[in-house]
């Protein structure tokens, strides 16, 4: 599934897990909130991370400020 959209724009699977990081998560904790499985969350946060709208600090993930922005 993807997480951006053609136009550049978030779905909204994308968007719930924008709102969930405004605090530094592991992809299991987003995962857990998300009642998403693991692989689907961790193919979002790749494609997120390459668009920079989320980044990863070491084992976690923050939102960018152009996430900020797409939420």
């Amino acid at each position: 599934m993807r997480s951006i959209n053609p136009d550049g724009s978030v779905t909204a699977r994308a968007r719930s897990l924008l709102y969930l990081l405004d605090k530094p998560l592991t992809p299991e904790e987003i995962s857990q909130k998300l009642g998403q499985p693991l692989f689907h969350v961790k193919t979002s946060l790749r494609e997120m991370v390459f668009f920079q709208i989320i980044d990863q600090k070491g084992e976690r993930f923050v939102i960018t400020e152009q996430g900020r922005e797409k939420r």
